[in-house]
């Protein structure tokens, strides 16, 4: 089985970077492929070992550094080797954004190499594979994204709306977010898809997929109706009909087929007060 280890971020970085995660395959563990379903964290993703291979929107991916934003719909596979040592940082949805002043929608469905939008990204790759630790390469990461923090883009009023979204799990009335900034539903709309590269409606609806996996992975005991109840589904179909749609397939078999791909500190953080 491969080793998986995941830590949150300090709290200097709490209000950009969800988690790290790592991931080792060891030599004699068996090849596989977990699904990605659709997603709102902005992601950062560095290859030390043997590369895995990533279907994304109908085309492979092979890279060493690779960036993506949300994810409007279902993402792909990722197929697993012997070999692999992979390395994460989950940004908030606009995390990413912010720290390095990069608009939310030129991340937004993609997965490509970020080092155009950031030299310093592959020096800092570098670094981190000088260490054999999961503990040190969090360090060497840290000191990078604190170097940022001094000159983060300001908060808009869309990302503003993203993390109340976010935040409140998709359970938001969309024409209220638009009063809150002094707009229209229809000025609210067209900003917001403009920004973020999705309507708020799509991100709203994945916000309240990924919660609900989310509880089902921090506390496995607890039924799918449960669930669905507590996160404002009309009824447990509405629930699966968007697990269909975002993930593929039922909730119980999304879960199965995601394996690790959300990590035990990604599920269990929660964004810092103000």
């Amino acid at each position: 089985m491969p080793f998986v280890q995941s830590a949150r971020p300090r709290p200097e970085l709490a209000p950009f970077v969800r988690a790290y995660a790592q991931r080792i395959v060891g030599p004699s563990d068996s090849s596989w492929t977990q699904s990605v379903p659709a997603q709102l964290e902005q992601l950062l993703n560095l290859e030390f070992g043997v590369l895995p291979v990533i279907r994304h929107r109908d085309r492979d991916i092979s890279a060493r550094i690779l960036a993506g934003g949300a994810q409007a719909d279902f993402s792909g596979t990722l197929g697993l080797y012997p070999g692999v040592e992979s390395f994460a940082v989950f940004f908030w949805p606009c995390g990413w954004s912010q720290l390095f002043n990069i608009p939310v929608r030129e991340l937004t469905n993609t997965f490509d190499d970020p080092t155009f939008l950031h030299a310093g990204i592959r020096e800092v790759w570098n670094r981190m594979g000088e260490e054999s630790t999961f503990e040190r390469r969090v360090k060497v990461l840290e000191t990078y994204l604190m170097s940022q923090i001094s000159r983060p883009s300001k908060d808009s009023k869309v990302n503003v709306a993203i993390q109340y979204i976010f935040d409140h799990h998709g359970a938001v009335k969309i024409p209220k977010l638009g009063r809150q900034g002094a707009l229209s539903l229809r000025q609210f709309e067209r900003i917001f898809r403009s920004e973020v590269g999705m309507s708020a409606k799509a991100f709203a609806r994945i916000a309240r997929f990924q919660a609900a996996m989310d509880a089902k992975l921090a506390s496995p005991a607890r039924t799918w109706l449960d669930i669905a109840h507590s996160f404002g589904y009309y009824d447990q179909m509405h629930m699966v009909h968007d697990f269909e749609q975002l993930g593929r397939n039922t909730p119980t078999r999304v879960l199965l087929q995601m394996g690790d791909v959300r990590p035990s500190a990604l599920i269990s953080s929660e964004r810092p007060s103000a």
